[in-house]
């Protein structure tokens, strides 16, 4: 019995001993794969609107961006309303997502919300549209005074090469936008240095493509003598070429402008449409993306991200037709 119970003792010690083994090897590999996978990041953006071109691909550059990376990205559109632009953000807050991307219709209203993400230790990175906050953890845009700036030397000098008579100017704007605001005065203040030019109005198109069509109507029906027109942003420009075409004041007016479109890229190939600044949006996208995927991982950003720009005349407009086909 005695040598029995030895074996059985033996036996059972070399089973358990095996057991142990293989549950250690299990807990192991699978302690392992848990480690091995790490947590997905998830991506607030918040927009503008989804109508307009530069929002759309700005959309599209940080979709792409977002599979890249293998990031989740979870898009917001405020249409346009501020206040509706802050509760997103709040939102995305309170769903504790790791960053936040911003490309903000109201500078100074959105900085509340932006606290709040900074508060919570989420990152903001805002694009576009500059906020002077601490919140902001980095901004990537243009510099759209200085850009509005050399569009007006730009303008300034066709004006002194191709017009006999004094420039009279209209202007349609957006004045709910501060980005737009800011590009509108750098423009004026620079092509004021040409001393015949004259401002005959300013219209609002409030950002919206139908309300600047009405709005670039009323300017030219009310300021019959203006024969130089300026747009601040692609809707502005999108109404003002279809009033222009409407009103058939393409062999009077010299169109100027922020952001191209087919019907820009027309304008510029009919003649009428002298020059345009082009911004790279996808790039605004794909960069917001990179730079809240490092500040979600704790890595260093820029303070700073410059997005270039272009200004499209008939002698470079081919490089850009593909986009809008």
């Amino acid at each position: 019995m005695k040598v029995f119970g030895g074996k059985m003792k033996a036996v059972l010690i070399l089973v358990l001993g095996v057991l142990l083994v293989l549950g250690g090897c299990s807990s192991n590999g699978s302690s392992s794969a848990s480690d091995g996978k790490s947590k997905q990041l998830t991506i607030g953006f918040v927009t503008i609107n989804q109508e307009a071109y530069f929002f759309t691909e700005s959309i599209r550059g940080a979709e792409e961006q977002a599979k890249k990376m293998g990031v989740k990205l979870v898009v917001q559109n405020p249409n346009n309303d501020p206040v509706k632009q802050n509760n997103q953000i709040e939102n995305l807050v309170n769903q504790k997502v790791d960053a936040i991307i911003v490309d903000s219709i109201d500078t100074k209203g959105v900085i509340p919300a932006m606290k709040e993400a900074a508060n919570a230790h989420i990152p903001v990175i805002s694009i576009d549209a500059i906020v002077k906050s601490d919140a902001v953890s980095t901004q990537i845009g243009v510099d759209n005074a200085e850009s509005s700036k050399e569009l007006g030397q730009y303008v300034n000098k066709y004006i002194k090469d191709n017009m006999k008579e004094p420039a009279k100017l209209g202007v349609v704007g957006a004045l709910n936008s501060f980005i737009q605001v800011m590009r509108q005065n750098a423009f004026l203040n620079t092509v004021k240095q040409t001393p015949s030019l004259k401002v005959v109005n300013i219209v609002d198109g409030k950002n919206v493509q139908q309300t600047a069509m009405t709005s670039a109507e009323n300017l030219m029906t009310g300021h019959p003598e203006m024969n130089v027109a300026f747009a601040s942003g692609e809707p502005a420009l999108i109404g003002l070429a279809s009033a222009v075409k409407s009103q058939h004041e393409e062999k009077k007016l010299s169109v100027f402008g922020w952001d191209l479109s087919k019907q820009a890229i027309q304008g510029i190939e009919e003649g009428w449409v002298k020059a345009v600044i082009q911004q790279h949006p996808e790039k605004f996208g794909s960069e917001g993306v990179k730079a809240a995927v490092k500040l979600a991982k704790k890595q260093k950003v820029a303070k700073t991200i410059n997005a270039p720009v272009t200004i499209v005349t008939k002698d470079n407009v081919d490089q850009f037709k593909h986009l809008f086909k």
